[in-house]
């Protein structure tokens, strides 16, 4: 698979971001990719080495969207989506967004 079709962007959650501390990093991806697909995406696209790849489905909720006279509500189904939980090795980070915790300031 292409490595350019792998990797669809970033889970920005809170869980992600506590994951930040660990080093392990949350990403959107295919769902037909496979772990050595996703490895392979994120060393060419962000050029770092991979150590473990964890990965899970979000399985797609159904909703309803709009109201008709006749017919009700209409359910429709939402899409499934692969994460992908990339473990990094040591002194290697992706540019990922990281919260920091407002600075307090003192005057005097």
């Amino acid at each position: 698979m292409r490595s350019d079709y792998v990797i669809k962007g970033s889970v920005l959650s809170e869980k992600s971001y506590g994951l930040l501390e660990n080093k392990v990093y949350t990403l959107k991806v295919d769902l037909k990719a496979t772990k050595l697909d996703i490895k392979a995406a994120v060393k060419d696209v962000f050029g770092v080495d991979v150590v473990n790849v964890n990965t899970s489905i979000l399985r797609g909720r159904i909703v309803r969207k709009a109201r008709s006279k006749k017919g009700g509500a209409n359910e429709v189904k939402l899409p499934n989506i692969k994460k992908a939980f990339i473990r990094l090795k040591d002194g290697q980070e992706l540019p990922a967004p990281v919260m920091t915790a407002p600075t307090e300031t003192v005057t005097e």
